[in-house]
């Protein structure tokens, strides 16, 4: 089974990264002109306009009515005290003689209080918020630009995400083809790279699918032409004396026979033909093959815990499928070998029936071939181990025609595991 790919090699994933780095950067570079460039000189200029209103605002004679006025339109706070009186827009102004003392001081970032001498002797203090406003200013800006860069990055993600939508394509279509799917096929939607790639795909696709029918054809073919020749070899055989040899080469013969008629059942089992399914229970049948196999060392174990197992199948070809599998999984049990173990389990929309054995496992270049026609885990092909490579192909266009499927996977310490899968309906 192909392992997940980290998500941190996804191309994807990189591009959206290096996206909201270059935001993040983006960021403060723009804070840091405000802060260090923007804020400061607007600062340094309010000063200079503070001293200018001020110096106006004194040289006319003391004016409650016209402070209030200004106090409301430009945020400004006026203390006035003078020889013809003393009044303040706003009683928390501090006293004039504690800013001239020191006890009340300006901020860091420009003078909050300003002291400005009247033409009658009095003396003005001026209260300006500037620099709280332009703070106000400055951060507003900073989450507008913030959620700017934030739509423009969801843009960005969306804009790459479907940029990217053929290489997903891609990876799926790779993923199909690795199973099996000679149907296999990506949809073109550029013209750019990623649709000359697609193409080359595709056409890729149509030639393995033409090679793999031309190779099933010929078997085919080669099958039908067989059967003629043994046939008259076999009416031969007939009049030579009973011996060896005549035994031998009418075992020979049987043999081939055997091959023959494996490779067109395999061909007919192909876009699910050849089967007859009936709505019937599956554990009769599982029982029924289990049970001829329990006098075989290592022995087997059935674990089910359903009482029936209603689904749409071939008995005879389950069956089959069952016999081989588990002919398998004794062929290749160890002397110190546990017992094989059959089990089933019961999901939403199909059964799986599992076949464990403790032998020596199959190597993850096998694992991927293992169902191929002729392939056989022993190089050898001795006789000793028996079969044409055959059997696993044949069980495979079964449960395929069935609609489920077979897989193969090596247990945790030792031996491998056969998942038989069926759907529970048709």
């Amino acid at each position: 089974m192909e392992r997940p790919r980290p998500v941190f090699r996804s191309v994807f994933v990189k591009l959206v990264s290096i996206m909201l780095a270059m935001t993040a950067v983006l960021m403060v570079l723009v804070a840091g002109f405000f802060a260090l460039i923007v804020y400061p000189n607007l600062n340094i200029a309010s000063e200079g306009l503070v001293d200018e209103y001020t110096r106006a605002f004194a040289a006319n004679p003391p004016d409650l009515a016209s402070a209030r006025k200004s106090a409301r339109r430009l945020d400004l706070e006026i203390r006035y005290q003078g020889p013809d009186g003393a009044w303040a827009t706003d009683a928390r102004l501090p006293a004039i003689a504690d800013v001239r003392s020191g006890k009340v001081t300006g901020s860091h970032l420009g003078r909050e209080y300003h002291l400005e001498s009247a033409p009658n002797g009095g003396v003005y203090l001026f209260s300006w918020n500037f620099s709280r406003h332009m703070s106000a200013v400055h951060y507003k800006l900073l989450w507008l630009l913030f959620f700017l860069m934030i739509g423009v990055a969801l843009v960005a993600y969306a804009f790459q995400r479907r940029l990217l939508r053929p290489v997903r394509w891609l990876d799926q279509g790779v993923a199909a083809l690795s199973a099996g799917r000679l149907d296999a096929s990506v949809p073109v939607l550029s013209q750019d790279e990623f649709g000359a790639l697609t193409n080359a795909f595709n056409q890729m696709v149509g030639r393995v699918k033409q090679m793999v029918e031309a190779r099933d054809q010929l078997l085919l073919d080669v099958s039908h032409e067989l059967r003629t020749p043994l046939t008259r070899m076999k009416v031969a055989l007939e009049f030579l004396p009973a011996g060896e040899q005549r035994a031998g080469m009418t075992a020979d013969i049987d043999e081939m026979e055997r091959m023959v008629s494996e490779l067109l059942e395999l061909e007919r089992l192909r876009d699910g033909h050849g089967i007859r399914v009936e709505r019937q229970d599956l554990l009769p049948l599982l029982r029924e093959v289990a049970a001829s196999f329990c006098e075989k060392r290592p022995g087997l174990q059935v674990f089910i815990t359903e009482h029936e197992l209603i689904l749409d199948f071939d008995a005879a070809k389950i069956r089959r499928v069952l016999r081989n599998v588990l002919e398998n999984a004794f062929k290749y049990s160890l002397p110190d070998s546990r017992p094989v173990e059959v089990s089933t389990s019961q999901h939403r929309d199909d059964v799986v029936v599992r076949v464990s054995d403790d032998g020596p496992g199959i190597s993850e270049s096998d694992v991927q071939n293992i169902f191929e026609p002729f392939f056989r885990v022993d190089r050898s092909r001795s006789k000793n181990t028996g079969g044409y490579g055959l059997g696993l192909s044949i069980c495979k266009r079964i449960m395929e025609a069935h609609g489920g499927g077979i897989t193969v996977e090596n247990n945790p310490g030792r031996g491998a595991s056969f998942l038989l899968t069926l759907p529970k309906r048709a």
